[in-house]
């Protein structure tokens, strides 16, 4: 029986709903069917096994997110590093994208226990940023790696309780 794109379309995004809303870490096969209204077995039909399906989720989930970020920045070059930084980190900090870090952080934390799914999705999420930042920094892809860097950094120490620290780093940046 051949598997049905619109219904796996419509399962990753469920799915994807569902991690949003309540994390990656803790998400386990059960839960995650009920959410998207299908058994477990059938997760395991349609991805042949949860790091499949956590593989082609973490594509859908990183999709999404360049989405908004389009929407929110469009393509341009930014006459500053600084203000693409501080212009990237609001965004970040914002509801709107606050649970799609809480989810890059469940990734990054899987990746370092040593998950090569998480991994795999990780350098295949970061490529993708690295593009997208690359499109709107004054210096291009010789930039990107670096602003990169200081934005990974800023939601690692807000994650942490440390956003006075990031603000004044920023601050100095921006000097």
């Amino acid at each position: 029986m051949p598997r049905s794109k619109r219904d796996k379309t419509t399962l990753l995004s469920d799915l994807a709903d569902h991690v949003l809303a309540h994390g990656l870490n803790t998400a386990s096969l059960r839960p995650m069917a009920a959410a998207a209204g299908t058994s477990d077995r059938m997760l395991i039909y349609y991805f042949e096994t949860k790091d499949g399906l956590i593989s082609e989720l973490l594509d859908h989930l990183a999709a999404q997110m360049a989405h908004r970020l389009d929407h929110a920045i469009p393509p341009r070059r930014y006459a500053s590093e600084a203000q693409l930084l501080t212009d990237i980190v609001a965004l970040m900090r914002s509801d709107s994208f606050a649970p799609y870090i809480r989810v890059w952080l469940d990734i990054i934390s899987s990746a370092a226990q040593g998950s090569e799914a998480h991994r795999a999705a990780g350098h295949g999420i970061i490529n993708l940023y690295l593009e997208w930042l690359a499109k709107r920094h004054p210096k291009g892809a010789e930039g990107a790696a670096l602003a990169l860097t200081v934005i990974e950094g800023t939601l690692i120490m807000d994650a942490l309780g440390h956003k006075v620290v990031t603000d004044a780093a920023c601050s100095d940046i921006r000097a």
